[in-house]
């Protein structure tokens, strides 16, 4: 085992990773990499990914870090593609294996598939939650990470403590996408068209259905205050009840580049995040730094990440959700000092001290 003063050597799967497509997979494996890349001192990276995404992997970005590729998901394409690197340890930052060739790490984002089993596929009902029980009793298995206070007490609520460590290593917004929310603030003009935005792979727990009903709802009621359209950003899931057939009002623009993105957050009239359940709610603190004004859900973790720089709504009442998006359009963001002070808690330099804290305990076991 590695002592305190030398490299450890960590290897993140991301043989799920694409350069065309990118999602929250992706979003955070760049994370990890980006933390990692700020302790890169004390902890050599590899990545793992397939050859017909090695052309299109930020290796700019992250000049610390070993590319490894592999043919194929397989388990065995990724032990082969290790053993030349020899891992200390693998972060596995979505699933975890079958069968463990190394100590490991996995992130395990949240545990709604269990909070709310009836709005999951039935592969995740009936498989993948039995599967992952057994898995992360594996003593291979060394440490587990989560993204938020609120999601590490529901890990447990769900689990009970674990035997290894359960760290929290919040997520934050990757130095890209943060000089783009700034520019796209500083040069935002006002819409020809005003539009709500909302932002997400579009399956139940994002509550889309909602928050259509109670934009018609606010829009009826306060037309001169409540824009004409409501944009919808994100690629489909497994909801089956929000608007696909071309309504005037709803515009479902699909996955949008990181440039237009920005540009949405910074120029709609309000932000609204209505989902009832997240592990952390990243585009939550994204439209933050844009500069838009802010509608949450009232729970826990969009407490815990945006405090009092947002507006709260009950996300199972259309009426109250539709008189909060009248009053959010009618009120100004917090200023840019106010959000700049406030997701400076949320940075890759903290990642970076908390995932290798993490690794040296998962290593110390």
């Amino acid at each position: 085992m590695p002592g305190p003063d030398t490299h450890l050597r960590v290897a993140i799967d991301a043989r799920y990773w694409r350069g065309s497509f990118q999602t929250g997979v992706e979003r955070y494996i760049l994370l990890l990499l980006e933390a990692l890349g700020t302790v890169h001192e004390q902890v050599r990276t590899a990545v793992v990914v397939r050859d017909s995404e090695q052309a299109a992997f930020p290796v700019d970005a992250f000049p610390h870090v070993n590319v490894l590729t592999v043919s194929s998901r397989h388990a065995h394409a990724l032990t082969r593609a290790l053993r030349g690197f020899a891992p200390d340890l693998v972060h596995y930052p979505f699933d975890l294996p079958r069968r463990f060739d190394h100590p490991a790490v996995y992130t395990l984002h949240d545990p709604g598939r269990y909070l709310y089993p009836e709005l999951m596929v039935k592969r995740i009902r009936e498989k993948d939650n039995d599967l992952l029980r057994d898995q992360i009793r594996h003593p291979q298995l060394r440490a587990i990470i989560t993204v938020s206070q609120s999601s590490r007490a529901d890990i447990v609520n769900v689990f009970g403590e674990p035997p290894q460590p359960l760290a929290v290593v919040p997520n934050f917004i990757d130095s890209r996408f943060a000089a783009q929310l700034h520019h796209a603030r500083a040069t935002a003009r006002p819409s020809e068209q005003p539009f709500l935005l909302a932002v997400g792979v579009y399956i139940p727990t994002k509550n889309i259905p909602r928050l259509v009903r109670a934009f018609r709802l606010a829009r009826h009621a306060a037309p001169d205050i409540v824009p004409p359209q409501l944009r919808l950003v994100g690629r489909l899931g497994w909801e089956r009840g929000f608007p696909v057939n071309g309504a005037p009002d709803i515009a479902v623009l699909g996955h949008l580049s990181n440039e237009r993105l920005a540009q949405h957050f910074a120029t709609c009239t309000a932000f609204v995040w209505p989902s009832f359940y997240e592990g952390f709610g990243l585009p939550v603190q994204e439209a933050l730094a844009a500069g838009a004004p802010v509608l949450v859900a009232d729970t826990p973790v969009n407490h815990e990440i945006a405090g009092d720089l947002v507006t709260y709504t009950d996300p199972y009442d259309d009426d109250q959700m539709a008189k909060a998006i009248i009053t959010r359009c009618q009120q100004p963001p917090p200023t840019a000092q106010t959000v700049t002070e406030h997701l400076a808690h949320y940075s890759a330099a903290t990642a970076g001290a908390a995932l290798l804290d993490t690794y040296r305990r998962a290593l110390d076991r």
